[in-house]
């Protein structure tokens, strides 16, 4: 896989001047750093697919992440090439062949295009699948369940408790951290947990980890998305600082994936695989 990024990273963060208001009722003018939503169009294949909503770092692992937390790849070796525009608004995605038959036409065909559109916004950013044809790998499968590591889990919360730069600044962030082999390897932040999730992915994707020997802590909340997406890339640990939904649970433990919440302060609360 070719990667062409143009896009040399802009500010994630601008300063802003707004009314400070204390509880006195006292005002004041008070510049405040605020975080920057900038815009990515993703096209794959020449067809437009995805609409993200990000902050501007790391564009290239977000596609790739999100790329396979949707299904559309599983591996770097299914993609010809990525680019990203100077303006890092635009990003061209090239398959090195696909076995979606209505995929080949679809850029020229209006009416299978419009039979193909979603709209799924996440929670936290206006994020949009506009074109869900290239998912070939929408099912799920099993992971293999692995011991927790106490060790990791304490790394993780460590890393946490020294924050991230552009949370330190604008309080606007979510973070995501991988691991692999035990080893805390990469950090990301993003507007949106989504994306900081599938900006680790991603990460993996590129370098090449073992999916499955990765593990990855989330500062942001695991409703049913946030667990297709780890069980669709095959990492079978996950944990974070909030805690999952009901339904979730049920998921992970249908799929063998190690769940843990309220991991904060060397406590943490194990949902799946108690077991093991």
């Amino acid at each position: 896989m070719k990667i062409n990024n143009q896009y040399q990273e802009a500010e994630a963060i601008y300063p802003v001047i707004g009314l400070y208001i204390d509880p006195e009722g006292n005002a004041m003018e008070k510049e405040e750093m605020l975080l920057s939503e900038h815009r990515m169009d993703v096209y794959i294949n020449d067809v437009m697919t995805m609409k993200l909503v990000c902050t501007p770092k790391d564009l290239p692992w977000l596609v790739l992440g999100r790329m396979v937390s949707e299904g559309i790849i599983k591996s770097s070796a299914e993609v010809e090439y990525l680019y990203i525009c100077e303006h890092g608004t635009r990003a061209r995605v090239q398959l090195k062949e696909t076995s979606c038959t209505s995929c080949q036409s679809v850029a020229g065909d209006n009416d299978l295009l419009r039979a193909e559109v979603m709209d799924t916004p996440t929670c936290c950013t206006d994020n949009r699948t506009v074109y869900g044809g290239f998912a070939e790998y929408k099912e799920l499968k099993p992971l293999q369940p692995v011991d927790v590591s106490l060790e990791l889990m304490y790394a993780f919360d460590e890393a946490f408790n020294q924050d991230m730069p552009l949370h330190e600044a604008t309080w606007s962030t979510h973070s995501c951290f991988l691991a692999y082999q035990g080893k805390i390897i990469y950090s990301c932040e993003d507007i949106g947990r989504h994306n900081a999730l599938d900006r680790a992915i991603g990460y993996a994707l590129m370098h090449e980890y073992d999916f499955h020997e990765c593990a990855v802590f989330t500062t942001g909340r695991l409703p049913i998305d946030m667990i297709t997406k780890v069980i669709r890339a095959g990492i079978p640990v996950i944990a974070s600082k909030k805690t999952p939904t009901a339904e979730a649970v049920k998921l992970a433990q249908e799929y063998g994936l190690t769940m843990i919440g309220r991991a904060k302060n060397h406590k943490m609360m194990q949902y799946t695989n108690i077991e093991r």
